[in-house]
């Protein structure tokens, strides 16, 4: 997430260092919406059996599950997994075979190539930008894809001009942010940044912190156009 000098990003950084364990074990409700998604990704990537290989970068991999660990077991994917935390990635060296290149790196400092990747992923990542990063931040990935690659990811469906919380889950160091420009103002920005948007979902994720309640969420699969 932006440059490590960004006091919101660094913020991110301190708390997801705090609270790697407890988090890793309060994300397991959402497994299952995550490995819908990443289903309907995998059956557009090549198979396994088809002589192919892709690229794939995940954006704020966390834990490394549950997706890290599917696309890792998928063999003809070259799986590059970031996250601005260096407690979440080592647990997530717990969880993926070490053909998984674990970057630890803001991924508002990422540099890839132009057309360099098949596949982006970022699940509950992109949401801790600001909404302004968020712009930069997709753009990028535009130019990294390949036409024809793929893009994954959920962001907030209501519009969020910040947040911030410094004590979510328990922290006390660092400060959690969210943003989100909405569900309707996201897809078009995806779409002026050449994505065509083949799954647009607004699904609630149930989420227990303090009580139980229902956080929808913008899921997106999107095809980079030209090819």
């Amino acid at each position: 997430m932006a440059s490590s000098s960004n006091p919101i990003n660094e913020g991110v950084k301190v708390a997801y260092n705090q609270i790697a364990q407890r988090y890793t074990e309060w994300t397991k409700s959402s497994h299952a919406i995550r490995l819908s998604y990443l289903d309907m990704l995998l059956e557009r990537l090549p198979s396994p059996t088809s002589g192919k290989n892709a690229s794939v970068l995940e954006l704020g991999c966390g834990a490394g599950i549950p997706c890290t660990q599917v696309l890792a077991a998928r063999g003809n994917l070259a799986v590059i997994a970031n996250d601005i935390s260096s407690a979440q990635l080592a647990i997530a060296a717990q969880h993926v075979p070490p053909s998984v290149r674990l970057l630890e790196q803001d991924m508002m400092d990422l540099e890839f190539g132009d057309g360099q990747l098949d596949a982006v992923i970022a699940m509950y990542s992109i949401i801790h930008l600001t909404r302004e990063q968020q712009m930069v931040v997709l753009r990028r990935i535009s130019g990294w894809l390949k036409p024809g690659g793929w893009f994954l990811a959920n962001f907030g469906a209501g519009e969020d001009v910040g947040s911030t919380n410094p004590t979510w889950l328990g922290s006390t160091d660092g400060i959690m942010h969210w943003s989100s420009w909405g569900a309707e103002k996201t897809s078009t920005i995806l779409r002026n940044f050449g994505f065509i948007l083949e799954v647009c979902d607004v699904k609630a994720t149930v989420e227990e912190y303090e009580e139980e309640r229902e956080v929808p969420f913008l899921w997106v699969l999107a095809k980079k156009g030209g090819d």
